[in-house]
């Protein structure tokens, strides 16, 4: 029997962000950011705020899915005050569209250019750690602020799709494309 080792999640450091592997003590961030409308809205599958037992539930599916497949969304909390920021990183459920680089933050965190900072990192990492042509992010067609985010990282629109029963568009990014939109200094 394999137990998951929860130091496996790699620790990526920002300029003002940490990526990390989940904590129950994340619990109450991450509660109180899924039980608000907004980011409800665009981060479940019924568009409906979670109760803190679903909350759990998705922070236990979490720590499953880097325990399975070696990879999955990083815990982000602020560097200045280690408050939990939201989640960031590679996601691929069964059946899903592709690899997928995923992003949600709690309200106050938005408009502070973190989701950014956390998807660049995040991306860097997929793609120093396999050998992808390409990742994907799945967007409500109606959430604008993640699509300019994903503009913002190079990404376009490749495909549409039902997901959850609501209309979404795939986008995407080759890995020629992520470095070359995405340079290091």
């Amino acid at each position: 029997m394999t137990l998951f080792d929860p130091n496996a999640v790699p620790r990526i450091e920002t300029e003002r962000l940490v990526l990390r592997g989940w904590r129950e003590g994340d619990l109450d961030g991450f509660a109180a950011m899924m039980a608000d409308a907004e980011v409800a809205r665009f981060l479940t599958s019924d568009q409906r705020p979670k109760a803190r037992a679903e909350a759990w539930r998705d922070l236990a599916l979490f720590v499953g899915h880097w325990a399975l497949r070696r990879y999955g969304l990083f815990a982000v909390e602020e560097k200045v005050s280690g408050a939990f920021v939201g989640r960031v990183g590679a996601w691929q459920p069964e059946c899903w569209v592709g690899f997928e680089l995923g992003w949600g933050l709690a309200r106050p965190y938005w408009s502070r250019g973190y989701a950014f900072e956390a998807a660049r990192a995040a991306g860097d990492w997929v793609f120093a750690q396999f050998p992808l042509d390409r990742i994907v992010s799945l967007i409500h067609a109606e959430n604008s602020n993640s699509q300019k985010l994903a503009q913002r990282l190079g990404m376009r629109v490749g495909a549409s799709t039902i997901h959850a029963g609501m209309p979404h568009e795939v986008w995407e990014i080759t890995r020629a494309d992520w470095f070359r939109t995405n340079p290091r200094l």
